[in-house]
């Protein structure tokens, strides 16, 4: 089986309204604001992270655990900054406390339009506060987003299907 690549094969949206996070519809992901154009090549970041639950006992020498809760931090984008209609967009979109979807779809070209049946992470976010890049010569100025995780969100590992 051939490996999968990043290159040009994730698109990825902050939409503002979805009725329902297990099946988004074309008409609602479409509606969003795309960031894929202008987020660096390591702009986006979900970071999962699952708790542990000891569930060792007196008579055992081995200390064993089972799954705990997950949690979703560090959920964030980057993206350059810049005076393009996409760029503008994106700032209008990604302001503090805005509340919406970060959805991603992988492992498909970013230039096909959203389709009925594809799969696509979900994650109900809601806007930090922007992080701009320090000043530094020979580089494009760069804003890093944080997003915090409001309801259990469609992960990888349980995707959504697009409706």
């Amino acid at each position: 089986m051939p490996d999968l690549s990043f290159e040009g094969m994730l698109k990825v949206s902050f939409v503002p309204t979805i009725t329902s996070i297990a099946a988004p519809t074309v008409a609602q992901l479409t509606a969003g604001t795309p960031l894929e154009q202008d987020l660096l090549p390591d702009g986006l970041s979900t970071p999962s992270d699952t708790a542990s639950i000891d569930n060792s006992r007196m008579n055992s020498t081995f200390t064993t655990n089972i799954v705990g809760r997950r949690s979703f931090t560090g959920i964030t984008v980057k993206y350059i900054r810049g005076t393009s209609t996409t760029q503008t967009a994106i700032a209008a979109a990604l302001i503090y406390g805005a509340n919406g979807f970060l959805v991603v779809r992988r492992d498909k070209l970013s230039t096909v339009a959203w389709t009925v049946a594809d799969k696509v992470e979900v994650y109900p976010v809601q806007v930090g506060e922007l992080n701009p890049d320090s000043p530094a010569p020979n580089t494009l100025q760069a804003v890093e987003v944080p997003m915090m995780v409001t309801l259990e969100p469609r992960s990888l590992s349980n995707p959504a299907t697009v409706a």
